[in-house]
């Protein structure tokens, strides 16, 4: 064979040999590329599995928040409404979405409550979840109260992106409680009207001491004068008497007509003590009367109580008061009321009302509280009834206990004022 012939056949050699491995790799690439199409196709398949949930998992939240009774809403750090649902909508007197979304929800918070809504929602957005009552005025000019229950919603970085609200209407509840406090308000200035009623035979026995003092020193001076025989000094000892005896039924007149005004509660520091003793000197007469004996074991140097004097002085009447009656009821032969005022924990300060009563029957103890709830023959069932309202009014508690062999225990707490503040509020007291 020729050298041409050679070289020809190594030629070909190669060239079967390129395409072979040209083929090779072309068959690889296709298997490599339908293998990589495959998992794209995989890939997109999961992609819009994923979607397919996502959008299952949308539709049924805002299937769930447009058919929810109560307003939701998003809100933006700047308070621009950025969703918001039908309930929504009717709550606000809009009439499409485009009323309220976009704009700032301050539009429809009163004036007086803009700088409580935006603190929420500087606490919202800090990452706080907050509840909170504000007054309302609507796209058609309605005023009403609302209660938000507001929380932040978070992106996948953990960032606050938008505020999630659930508000409801709360009007008819604000409503009903404010009925509710004025007709507790009623109820009482009744109660203390009718106490004075049965309280009249001693406050005319408690007028008639000084203006009979008056009258005798006055016709002391008198009988002097016209005698002849007297210094201008010496009258000045009896003419002093004639002043502190018209200033003590002054004081006893005012006293009365606080007792029985309707007026909105005067909160001051003030001594438990002294309201005990003012209730003890106010209900001399009628103790007397009863044949009761009433002791004091008072507290020494306890703090102050923040509180409408008036009031606290109605609920400690109250309990002497019923005390006395329930001891002549039973014609108990060792009639004696014990009241003890007690300070716990520097916060708290406690007064007892204890007598020698009957006590109170087991059956009925928890009901003493309850409004017309009486074991009286003549009872209308309002004083403690009154008393416990005035007591929770005040952020207290009060109680009722009978002991064996007789005898109830009444017990009512105030919160105390810490020092420092009992020593700086001491100049507004009715007490001081």
């Amino acid at each position: 064979m020729s050298g041409a012939s050679e070289a020809m056949w190594l030629g070909l050699v190669l060239l079967v040999g390129s395409l072979t491995v040209a083929i090779i790799a072309s068959v690889y690439l296709l298997l490599r590329l339908r293998e990589a199409e495959a998992r794209l196709h995989e890939k997109e398949g999961q992609h819009q599995g994923m979607l397919d949930r996502l959008q299952e998992n949308e539709y049924r939240l805002r299937t769930i928040i447009e058919s929810e009774p109560e307003c939701v809403k998003l809100q933006a750090a700047d308070g621009t409404v950025l969703e918001i649902n039908p309930a929504g909508l009717r709550l606000l007197d809009a009439g499409r979405p485009e009323d309220i979304i976009g704009t700032k929800i301050y539009d429809v918070v009163a004036q007086e409550y803009k700088g409580i809504y935006r603190e929420n929602m500087r606490r919202v957005f800090a990452g706080e979840a907050v509840v909170y009552e504000f007054k309302s005025i609507t796209l058609k000019g309605r005023v009403c109260w609302m209660e938000t229950h507001a929380v932040p919603l978070r992106d996948a970085r953990g960032a606050v992106y938008a505020l999630l609200g659930i508000t409801r209407d709360i009007t008819e509840h604000k409503w009903a409680e404010e009925q509710g406090r004025r007709h507790q308000t009623e109820l009482a200035r009744v109660a203390r009207l009718s106490t004075m009623g049965e309280m009249a035979t001693g406050l005319a026995h408690e007028l008639n001491q000084p203006l009979s003092a008056i009258a005798n020193f006055a016709r002391g001076c008198i009988r002097r004068l016209r005698s002849g025989d007297v210094a201008p000094a010496d009258l000045i000892e009896p003419l002093e008497e004639v002043c502190e005896q018209a200033e003590r039924a002054g004081e006893i007149m005012r006293h009365v007509r606080d007792f029985v005004r309707k007026s909105e509660p005067r909160m001051t520091a003030v001594d438990i003590n002294l309201v005990v003793r003012s209730v003890v000197k106010f209900t001399e007469h009628e103790a007397r009367q009863n044949e009761t004996v009433v002791t004091l074991h008072l507290a020494p140097q306890q703090p102050r109580v923040w509180a409408d004097s008036i009031m606290v002085e109605q609920v400690v009447c109250n309990l002497v008061r019923n005390a006395m009656e329930a001891m002549a009821e039973t014609r108990t032969l060792r009639r004696e009321i014990i009241i003890r005022t007690v300070q716990h924990g520097g916060d708290v300060v406690e007064v007892e009302v204890i007598d020698t009563g009957p006590g109170i029957d087991g059956a009925v103890i928890d009901q003493v509280f309850d409004q017309f709830f009486t074991t009286k023959p003549e009872g209308v069932g309002m004083g403690l009834s009154i008393s416990r309202s005035i007591v929770e009014s005040h952020g207290g508690s009060i109680r009722a206990e009978s002991r064996a062999g007789g005898g109830a225990t009444f017990r009512f707490t105030l919160k105390a004022i810490p020092i420092r503040l009992n020593r700086d509020e001491r100049r507004y007291s009715l007490h001081s």
